[in-house]
């Protein structure tokens, strides 16, 4: 083989080497926009995350009351379109101030969530706190804190959920721990 048909294809292999290299390090590397490492989320058991809101629960509802009264998050949600809005990036900072901001790391580096929701889908406003799910060997189980308007948003949950199975347990006020089990 001559000499140039070497290099080309050297420079080839070279390229195909550098591209699946690019691929590997943005697939395994982590996303500088999350509030938390994605790996640092943590699945809590309903009395874990008992003692995670008793200790947090002053942050907790100055979050809660953050997310449910700006304007500009409200905005978001309803620009959206799909009925909910997450906050679990850096970006979403430019919701709120400066001191709200604070609260809401911290709340993600206390308890380690996935994401912070609020939910309308044609219903009153709902807010709740996403973990990872435990793997189970006939399914997966997910334990998530939710704020409700009112008990007949709770009711509203239970005939909608598709959970195989719902345990709600109400730990303050309007705050529930809610467990659901899937098949899935």
């Amino acid at each position: 083989m001559k000499t140039w048909k070497k290099v080309v294809l050297g420079l080839i292999a070279l390229g195909i080497i550098a591209l699946v290299a690019w691929i590997l390090i943005l697939w395994f590397a982590p996303n500088p926009n999350e509030i938390i490492p994605i790996d640092s989320i943590e699945y809590h058991t309903k009395e874990e995350l008992t003692d995670l809101y008793w200790q947090n629960s002053v942050v907790l509802n100055s979050v809660k009351n953050s997310v449910l009264s700006s304007k500009s998050f409200l905005r978001a949600l309803d620009e959206y379109g799909e009925g909910d809005y997450d906050i679990s990036y850096l970006g979403d900072q430019k919701y709120f101030s400066k001191e709200e901001w604070v609260n809401i790391v911290s709340v993600f580096k206390n308890l380690h969530p996935y994401m912070i929701v609020m939910e309308r889908k044609g219903r009153p406003v709902k807010l709740y706190i996403d973990f990872a799910k435990l793997e189970l060997d006939t399914g997966s189980k997910e334990t998530t804190l939710y704020w409700f308007t009112d008990k007949k948003e709770i009711e509203y949950q239970k005939e909608h959920s598709l959970a195989d199975s719902v345990a709600y347990t109400q730990i303050d006020g309007n705050w529930y721990i809610v467990e659901e089990t899937f098949h899935w």
